[in-house]
């Protein structure tokens, strides 16, 4: 039976559940792997997020050398 959490700091739901499964964990090397699968995830989020504003606003890599040209000419 999973032990009750009293969120008194304002946790998120990830952040409880983070910390319910870390009482599993029993070596350095499962934590890594852990932090690396959450690493993974959350930059896969990113890549869709930037993904769909990319589709949206119909960027394209012309527009960002066209950003990165004007932005050397302002320094």
């Amino acid at each position: 039976m999973d032990a009750v959490i009293e969120n008194k700091n304002k946790l998120s739901n990830l952040q409880l559940e983070l910390l319910k499964s870390l009482k599993y964990m029993a070596s350095e090397k499962q934590i890594k792997e852990v932090k690396s699968l959450l690493r993974f995830y959350f930059a896969h989020q990113l890549d869709l997020s930037i993904d769909k504003v990319e589709t949206e606003e119909g960027f394209t890599a012309e527009t960002y050398e066209s950003w990165l040209k004007n932005s050397s000419k302002n320094t």
